[in-house]
């Protein structure tokens, strides 16, 4: 790839670590628009709304390498507009998994400073993705013989999420299902799961922590109507592991890089 700089911009604390990274491999790393050229790589910080997208359409040119972390549609339809080569840096597996692990274990750290006791209480958790799985080990990794249960709507899962010794809760078909006796859910789904009805299902002194995207997947309106815990934390891993962050992400754009 020929590129004469890399121009890491966004004031995410997370770049500094990323272009600090960059840098350490060899490559001229700048922070600041004005060394934009028709040769340089762009990283732009998480995520590239709106406002980012108004930002750096203005130092866009053709020939130019973007990377990019949750890019706006705008953003997009510029880039191939301009023929620009991108690369939305969130959707590269190994930095999705690592950053699953630096979110699950934040979650846990958030849930632990509002005294928590994840050994006295069962857990589900919602989703079995790649964040739905970090959540998981770490928790049965912190504390042994904690009773997890895994609430998804595919039936196929089954078979993995037994085998690694965690109930199995069929979003589908749940009639009849005792949800009281959960204490603490962890969301990972970002779809509107945990509706008023939802809800109601379970124990008024449950807790929910939510770390799905967007708007999340619980009705928090009704959950403070009822008293109910429920908070979101988004973004852990830039929040509370900004410098494993910021490395994971130069590390899956020089991967990436080259592959090409």
């Amino acid at each position: 790839m020929d590129i004469s700089n890399i121009c890491v911009i966004g004031d995410d604390k997370r770049m500094d670590y990323t272009a600090e990274a960059l840098y350490s491999l060899g490559f001229d790393v700048y922070r600041n628009k004005k060394y934009i050229n028709n040769k340089s790589m762009i990283v732009l910080a998480p995520p590239a709304n709106e406002k980012m997208t108004r930002l750096i359409i203005p130092y866009l040119e053709y020939g130019q390498f973007l990377y990019a972390g949750a890019m706006s549609n705008r953003l997009i339809h510029q880039c191939e507009l301009m023929k620009i080569k991108y690369v939305d840096y969130l959707k590269i597996e190994e930095l999705t998994k690592t950053n699953a692990v630096l979110t699950a274990k934040g979650l846990i750290k958030y849930a632990l400073s509002d005294n928590v006791k994840l050994n006295e209480g069962k857990c589900m958790i919602a989703g079995y993705g790649f964040c739905g799985k970090a959540i998981s080990k770490v928790l049965s990794d912190f504390y042994k013989g904690i009773s997890i249960d895994i609430l998804v709507r595919r039936k196929e899962l089954k078979p993995e999420i037994e085998n690694e010794g965690y109930g199995f809760i069929d979003l589908n078909s749940y009639s009849g299902f005792d949800f009281k006796k959960y204490r603490y859910i962890f969301n990972t789904v970002p779809a509107l799961i945990f509706n008023k009805d939802f809800i109601d299902l379970f124990s008024d002194n449950v807790m929910i922590f939510d770390i799905a995207s967007k708007d999340g997947g619980v009705d928090f309106s009704y959950c403070k109507e009822k008293n109910i815990y429920a908070k979101q934390f988004p973004g852990i891993p830039g929040k509370i592991y900004p410098v494993e962050a910021g490395k994971a992400i130069a590390m899956a754009i020089i991967n990436d890089i080259n592959l090409r």
